[in-house]
C-alpha cells in the first residue's frame, strides 16, 4: 500500500510540475506577445512577473521533488 502511495505522489508531483511550468510560459507568452521567447526561458533570462516567476518556480521545485520520490521509489521497491 505504501508503494502504490509513494508511486501515485510520484506521478502527481510530476504532472502537477509540468503543468505549472507550461502555465507559466502560457502568462509569459500572453502577456507579452513573444511566443519565440517562452522557449528561450530554459536557458536565456527573460522579464517576468512575479505571479509568473511563482508559477515557474513552484513547477520546477515539484519536478525535482518527483524525481527524488522516484530515486526513492526505485531503492526501496526496484
Amino acid at each position: 500500500m505504501l508503494e502504490m502511495a509513494s508511486k501515485s505522489a510520484e506521478w502527481l508531483l510530476l504532472l502537477s510540475g509540468v503543468i505549472l511550468i507550461l502555465t507559466s510560459m502560457v502568462q509569459y507568452g500572453r502577456r507579452t506577445r513573444n511566443w519565440g521567447g517562452v522557449m528561450t526561458m530554459f536557458y536565456k533570462r527573460v522579464s517576468m512577473t512575479t505571479v509568473e516567476f511563482k508559477f515557474y518556480r513552484a513547477g520546477v521545485a515539484a519536478v525535482i521533488l518527483a524525481i527524488i520520490l522516484r530515486m526513492v521509489n526505485l531503492v526501496f521497491w526496484p
